[in-house]
This record gives C-alpha cells, sequence and structure tokens, in this order.
C-alpha cells in the first residue's frame, strides 16, 4: 500500500525524539535494571523465568500477582521452553508466521479468581517478557499501546490492515506498522506509543528523571504508572 512519505518521515521524526527524551528517564533506568536480571544466571529454569515475571510485573504494573498461582503458571508454561527456542519463536512471529508455541501461550488462561475459576489470558505480561528477552524486538501489548495506535496510524496516514490493537492481532498489527513507517525498530516504536500516551494524559511517573518528576508532584501534576 502507498503511504504518505512526508507524513512516514514526520512520523519517524516524533519516534526519534521521544526514544531520546527517554533516554535520562526513570523509565530507562527500570528497564536497564530488568534487562540485567534476564542475563543473571539462575541454574533452575522454572526459578529464572519467574524471577524475571516478578520483576516485570512489579516494575510494569501488569497485576498478574493479584491472581491466585498466576505468576506459577505462567512460569511453568514458559519455562518448558529455553531462551532460544522462545526467542526463535518470537523472530518467526513477528516475521508474519504461524508460532503455535506463542499462539498457545497467549491464548492460555493463568490463575484463578476469588472463586477459584480460571478467566484471565497474560498477553501483556507475556509480550512483555519477550520483549526483554529478545533484546527489545518484540511488540509490546498493553493499554497504552491499544490508545496509541489508531491515533498514530489516523494522524500520519499510515494504511495498516488493522484499525485498532486487540490482544488477537497486536503482534501482526505493529509489526506492520513497524514496517510500513519504516523504523523497523520494536524498541523505538514502543517507546513511542507508551511515551506519547503519558504525556497526553500529563502522566509523568517513569519518563522524566527522579528530580524532574519531583519537580512535577511539587507544581500538583499527575502522577501515573505503567500498566498492562
Amino acid at each position: 500500500m502507498e503511504q504518505n512519505s512526508q507524513s512516514l518521515l514526520d512520523f519517524r521524526t516524533e519516534v526519534d525524539k521521544a526514544y531520546l527524551d527517554l533516554q535520562s528517564s526513570h523509565y530507562a533506568k527500570e528497564k536497564a535494571f530488568i534487562s540485567k536480571c534476564f542475563q543473571m544466571f539462575v541454574e533452575d529454569r522454572f526459578d529464572r523465568v519467574k524471577l524475571r515475571l516478578h520483576l516485570i510485573d512489579s516494575l510494569y504494573s501488569t497485576q498478574m500477582n493479584k491472581r491466585y498461582y498466576g505468576l506459577e503458571e505462567l512460569a511453568e508454561a514458559l519455562a518448558q521452553y529455553s531462551d532460544e527456542e522462545l526467542i526463535d519463536e518470537a523472530t518467526t512471529y513477528i516475521n508474519n508466521k504461524k508460532s503455535e508455541v506463542l499462539e498457545k501461550l497467549f491464548y492460555e488462561k493463568y490463575g484463578y479468581n476469588s472463586v477459584g475459576q480460571k478467566e484471565k489470558k497474560a498477553v501483556s505480561l507475556i509480550s512483555k517478557y519477550l520483549y526483554f528477552l529478545t533484546g527489545y524486538q518484540f511488540p509490546i501489548y498493553d493499554s497504552l499501546v491499544k490508545i496509541a495506535y489508531p491515533k498514530v496510524i489516523i494522524e500520519y496516514h499510515i494504511k495498516t490492515g488493522y484499525k485498532k490493537i486487540t490482544d488477537a492481532n497486536f503482534v501482526q498489527a505493529l509489526s506492520e506498522l513497524n514496517r510500513l513507517s519504516e523504523i523497523n525498530n520494536f524498541e523505538k516504536l514502543d517507546n513511542y506509543l507508551w511515551y506519547s500516551q503519558k504525556l497526553e494524559s500529563n502522566s509523568y511517573s517513569l519518563i522524566f528523571s527522579k528530580e524532574e518528576h519531583l519537580k512535577k508532584i511539587k507544581l500538583g501534576k499527575f502522577i501515573g504508572n505503567r500498566v498492562g
């Protein structure tokens, strides 16, 4: 599909600007901290996966810890595969090829509610896990990305095959946006989608340094967190 070249250039410019703006942010520090934990050697695979999930869930507020046994069940599911196997499956999936492994992981429900029923999937947390596992080259699915995506394709006239993001199509939709915009970098794309909505809602936590954020607090600005 033919795209508007000036609009795409404007979009890439904004994406690059957001990426640079976030380099000195508290978000960048937390992100680097999670990445270090992904590099730590923990001999037992289940323990290694569970530790990573706990950290992401805590810092990215995906709320998996609110479900009974949710983190344990998800860790068990992910630990069936080596890091290398999951990276291969993620690479396959973002290149518009079928991945039965990832589709099963995204489809399954993990943990129980207060009456002992399974009712929720873990698409957001799994996508974030794969994001860190692949060195930031897997699309993240969360509430801010869902809000930002339709705004972006309309504002910058990007003709993807998806009008909105769902838990079923987010990999394909964001992969297409990444390719058509010629950003070709999921880290930068995710940074922009998340950052743009934080600014739009005047939600300054994580997007500034600690010192800058404290100034905003003193000025009575609204505080928010990244949510899944």
